[in-house]
């Protein structure tokens, strides 16, 4: 099964047409990574090329994030890791300035999806994200 095949269907929709537009671009991008299961994810974590068990590359991670000043909202997270097949994060692709990269992130960015090179922490320059609101903002969280 191909990475791509293994996404949420809503978050595949809108990742392909970030894939679309960077292929009319003159790239060659593919997925690279989509669902992980949390052994997988331990070991990224091990490699040191992920920070957290809680990546939305995982099914079934759930997160509160901030909403406004006093209220969350409970958010599924679907990822993937996007590269140009003739580089993957190796040669120019390496360096995080690389075009590729700025194009994925711009594009990404467009279709409402997230993208990990905006991160100050822990910039991944391959990743993209959508968030699926599972609650709307709640100003108790009930654990």
């Amino acid at each position: 099964m191909h990475p791509i095949d293994t996404l949420h269907p809503i978050f595949r929709w809108e990742l392909q047409k970030v894939l679309d537009e960077l292929t009319k671009l003159g790239w060659k991008p593919i997925v690279a990574s989509g669902v992980r299961t949390r052994a997988q994810q331990a070991e990224k974590v091990k490699q040191g090329y992920s920070k957290t068990m809680n990546s939305w590359h995982v099914q079934g991670v759930h997160q509160l994030l901030p909403f406004g000043k006093d209220a969350v909202e409970v958010v599924n997270g679907a990822a993937a890791d996007v590269v140009d097949k003739r580089y993957y994060w190796g040669g120019l692709a390496a360096n995080r300035h690389f075009g590729f990269w700025k194009d994925l992130g711009r594009i990404a960015k467009k279709h409402g999806l997230e993208w990990g090179g905006d991160w100050k922490r822990f910039p991944d320059v391959a990743h993209v994200q959508m968030r699926f609101v599972e609650s709307g903002p709640q100003t108790t969280v009930v654990a």
